[in-house]
Order: structure tokens, then sequence, then C-alpha cells
């Protein structure tokens, strides 16, 4: 399933998860489970099924995501990213590690337990969003259609580990005004990149200040700061008029947008005094909220313990450096955790990649919690 899923070209942009999509549905409602795709984005549709046991009980979703970020430099890869390769017990390709593997993982699950005979005490929903990768708000639009359940799984990659919290993002775009002029008469202009590079001085400070603050949760970390992107003029032989960064800062549970935003306008203020021919525009554009789940929630709880059996090892709750869309979850009160076979260092990457025993492993984990959560006489 894993090299099936990988073969569908899913990278967002522009983001062709239809195909997919489809593809899913048709599978899945051949294992008898009830599906639908939900209008979300035009021609990009989020999947849903149901395994419905029963009209009450309780309903345990699975969570993931059918885009991928793009593949880059094609000529970088060993192989092509849309072949599903599989070499040394590794399926290579985009999205192998984030989230087809799981995805997989998580469908062979419940297909093994349905085909056992087995009666769960409940129903297993999953949702497949289309977008994550940019908007990642497929799953809020869901929850806004009204859909509940009382437990979910996102299936991000954690190698296995049972992650409660990640962080979340803000990003704003950020421009400082000059006048133009010709480049042999600059004392008659006002240089905006000059401008901008005060602002960047005041940013790196800022960013250092996070790194050795005692602000730090005790499983994401420090919060962090990183300018990402510049642009600035029209021509060499033109003084520029304009110079935009984009900002992003990574958010930990309890921080707030616009206490961040504050602090931002407090330094361009600052500096703006000082030099009045700094002239600014400060704009968010994205934002996602951290996450998290109590480390001693039931389900928490559960889920760790399945890990332990199943790797007979013992496991520790971690935290997820990215964001996710668990967030929407946390939000609407879903006990959620983010759990899945492969590792986020290799998402994203050149020759992306999972191995096939920790797709079998995963595979086993989901079918425990699975069994251990949907089990009668199991109160959550």
């Amino acid at each position: 399933l894993t090299k099936k899923f990988v073969q569908f070209d899913t990278q967002n942009p522009p983001g062709k998860e239809k195909e997919l999509a489809q593809y899913l549905e048709e599978h899945l409602r051949s294992l008898g489970l009830n599906t639908k795709l939900l209008d979300f984005l035009p021609d990009r549709p989020n999947l849903f099924a149901e395994y419905k046991v029963k009209d009450k009980g309780k309903n345990f979703l699975f969570d993931g995501h059918l885009d991928t970020v793009p593949v880059g430099n094609i000529s970088l890869w060993t192989f092509d990213p849309f072949s599903g390769t599989l070499k040394d017990d590794k399926i290579y390709g985009r999205g192998a590690a984030d989230m087809k593997g799981s995805i997989a993982a998580f469908i062979h699950a419940l297909e093994t337990i349905m085909d056992s005979g087995i009666k769960l005490d409940g129903n297993v929903c999953i949702l497949l969003t289309s977008d994550e990768e940019i908007s990642a708000l497929g799953t809020k639009i869901f929850l806004k259609k009204g859909y509940r359940v009382d437990a979910a799984i996102v299936g991000e990659p954690s190698c296995h580990e049972v992650n409660v919290a990640h962080k979340g993002v803000a990003r704003w775009k950020l421009k400082t005004l000059g006048k133009s002029t010709h480049a042999s008469t600059p004392e008659e202009g006002i240089n905006a990149i000059y401008k901008m590079a005060k602002v960047l001085n005041e940013l790196e400070k800022l960013a250092k200040t996070y790194s050795v603050s005692s602000k730090e949760h005790f499983l994401l970390g420090k919060p962090t700061l990183n300018v990402g992107t510049i642009v600035g003029g029209i021509k060499d032989n033109i003084v520029p008029d304009f110079c935009e960064i984009t900002i992003d800062r990574r958010l930990l549970p309890g921080d707030s947008v616009e206490n961040v935003e504050k602090e931002f306008y407090q330094i361009l203020s600052r500096l703006a005094s000082e030099d009045p021919d700094l002239k600014f525009e400060l704009k968010l554009y994205h934002s996602h909220n951290p996450a998290e789940t109590p480390i001693n929630n039931p389900f928490v709880n559960l889920a760790n313990s399945c890990v332990e059996k199943v790797l007979r090892k013992r496991s520790l709750v971690k935290g997820f450096q990215a964001t996710t869309e668990m967030s929407h979850l946390v939000e609407a009160g879903i006990p959620s955790i983010i759990l899945g076979a492969g590792d986020i260092k290799v998402a994203h990457t050149v020759d992306e990649y999972v191995q096939v025993d920790q797709l079998f492993d995963c595979a086993k984990i989901y079918a425990l919690i699975l069994l251990e959560y949907l089990s009668s006489g199991q109160g959550l």
C-alpha cells in the first residue's frame, strides 16, 4: 500500500490530491467502510471513511494528509520520487515518511481486525485531508461540519514515539519603505535595504534572546525565530524603495500571536523613533496554534503502553517540533497524539524513505490501540 500511495504525485503546490483520494475511497469502500469525499478546496477534497460498528459507543479517529511537499531538484534523487522503490528494506519516495506510510499502516491494521472477526465496542473513523502542507485547515473544516470523535491519532512520522504536544507557527511579511532615485545620487533617496539591515540586526538579537531564555516547554524546548526570505529593489542602479522579509516564529503552548506581534512592534517603533526615515509595514499572513494533550491523559497512557508492548521496550512521551493538524483536535477537546512510522528528520528531504519493519511495527501498534481503546469495559 505504501508503494502504491507514493506513486501518486500529490505535491503541494499545486496539490493534486483528488486522484489519490478517489483511489483510497474505492479501496476503503471495498473493505466495507462507509466513505465520503468532503468538499474542501476546488477539486481537492478531504476523504472521510468510517467502520461503523454501532450507533452508540466511542468514536476513534485516524487523522492523516494526502499531500506532500515538492520534490525539489529531481536530479538529486537516487530513485524516482514517485516510484515507491523498495531497496534494502526501505521504501523511497516523496511522502513515504510524511505520511503515506502511516496511512498504509493504519488501513492494514484496521483491515486485519476486520478480517479476524473481532468485534470492536465502537467505531473507527479515518480522515485524510488535502493541503495540510500549506493551510493545514482540513481537520478544522471537518470538525466544523459537525463530526465528533472521542480520541485521535495524527499519523505524522514519530519513530513510533507518542508525541503529545507540538509547536505552533506564525509568519509575517515585514516591509521597509524608502524613496527611489538614481544610484549616482543616493543622498536624494532613502535606501529601504539599509533600513531593513537595522531591523535584521535587532531580529537576530531577539532570536538569540530566545535561545538563552528561561522560557522553555518540558517537551518542546524554546521558542524560535527565523528570517527565511528577503527581496528588495528592482535594479542595481536604482536606490531601492522597498525591502521585504518573511519572519517565522515558532510558538509554545501558552504563546499568543498577539503578544509576539506586540514584541515586533515595540522593536520597530523604537527603530523608527531613532530614524524618522525608517518606515515599515508588518502583516501577519499565516498562523497555526500549538497543541498539547496532558501527559497523564488516559488515552496517552493507553497508547504509550501499546507501543511498549509491541516494541518490548520502554517508551517515553515526546513533543513534536513541527506543526500539525492535531491543534484543531485539541481545541475541540479531543484527546489526541502524534504517532506514526518514519522519521521526521527524513521528511521533506531528498531520498525520503520509510523502513519496512517500521511499517509493520506501526500497524501492530495501531491495531493494539484500536483493540484496547475500543474493547468493551475500557472505560476511558
